[in-house]
């Protein structure tokens, strides 16, 4: 992989996606995804990713990471979210890419990250993974990053059934943010765009084979509207996660990462809609892949900026510039976007 510090790529690279997509195609099955749900995490899968160093991609090599573009990164966790794999990638390249830009080495072990805003001493909740990670990352209100040992004070889930902590916050600072990427934002949309991708064809592989009346149900007009939403949610989504991510790998890029994380929650709520709809009862079945796909759907659209914030945040920046062409095509040339979740 190329060096982002070196080279700023366009696209992901294609033969880690295709390898990645393959992991995650033979490992992330429906039946391990409902065990991971029980357990908390697929300790075998993460195993593996860590063995591959795809949790430390995006993230310098002279940092402790694997190399890469930002890019890898989202492509990674697009994969990650497809198959609705049930490990910490995401939080681990996230919780990486703070310690790099302030500065400090990556530790071996399980990252995780506290999402708002920390104060070592004091508690943090709804840490994702918490549990199964070695380290915490958090930012203070002041842009210090804070290196914690994992203290659990509660186990928890999230709506989609996956660990969700309360940890002590302890550690130390081990460096400053100057002008972060809201990373967080980025990788969660990345996720979300991989699931409505999977969640897509999921719907169109189903309608083509059920049959009703002597016929596959897709062949009926309203169900071939659903299709076709589903297929332009997915596809809009994951372009506005790309378009970010090349943003961010160029400069500034809150304009971009608000605006794919606003579009990408309002597709999901769209796309889970119509999937179900055109599935019917089934898509609610335990062993069936929907149900994993659609419950993450509906936990991330409200975390890191939810439709709402992040459109009154937008509007705000627009508003307070004076033209909305200019930051249409300027992005965050022109304005910076603050969507006031205190989360990096």
């Amino acid at each position: 992989m190329s060096n982002p510090e070196t080279s700023v790529t366009p696209q992901a690279d294609p033969d880690v996606v295709a390898a990645v997509r393959e992991l995650f195609r033979e490992r992330s099955t429906p039946e391990a995804v409902s065990a991971a749900e029980q357990a908390g995490i697929d300790s075998g899968l993460w195993s593996q990713v860590r063995e591959l160093g795809l949790h430390l991609v995006g993230v310098p090599e002279e940092s402790g990471g694997s190399g890469g573009t930002l890019l890898d990164a989202v492509a990674i966790v697009h994969a990650a979210g497809e198959y609705a794999a049930a490990v910490p990638v995401a939080e681990s390249i996230h919780g990486a890419l703070l310690l790099a830009a302030a500065g400090a080495d990556v530790p071996d072990g399980t990252i995780t990250v506290v999402p708002g805003r920390v104060a070592i001493g004091e508690e943090a909740q709804r840490v994702p993974y918490g549990r199964h990670a070695d380290h915490v990352v958090g930012v203070t209100a002041d842009g210090e990053v804070v290196l914690s040992p994992v203290d659990v004070v509660r186990e928890g889930v999230d709506s989609a059934g996956m660990a969700s902590d309360t940890l002590r916050v302890g550690g130390s600072v081990v460096g400053r943010l100057d002008n972060s990427v809201d990373y967080a934002a980025l990788l969660r949309a990345a996720a979300m765009a991989g699931a409505m991708e999977a969640t897509a064809e999921l719907t169109r592989r189903y309608t083509s084979e059920r049959e009703q009346f002597g016929r596959p149900v897709g062949t009926f007009q309203a169900v071939q509207q659903h299709i076709v939403t589903l297929a332009q949610m997915a596809a809009m989504s994951t372009l506005n996660a790309e378009r970010a991510a090349i943003a961010a790998m160029r400069g500034r890029a809150s304009f971009e990462i608000a605006a794919a994380k606003q579009v990408i929650d309002k597709n999901a709520t769209t796309a889970a809609r119509a999937a179900h709809q055109a599935h019917g009862a089934i898509g609610m079945t335990q062993e069936y892949r929907l149900q994993q796909l659609t419950r993450r759907l509906y936990a991330w659209r409200g975390e890191y900026g939810d439709e709402k914030s992040l459109s009154l945040a937008i509007g705000a920046a627009v508003a307070e510039h004076g033209g909305v062409h200019d930051v249409v095509t300027g992005g965050s040339e022109i304005v910076d976007v603050r969507f006031g979740t205190g989360e990096v």
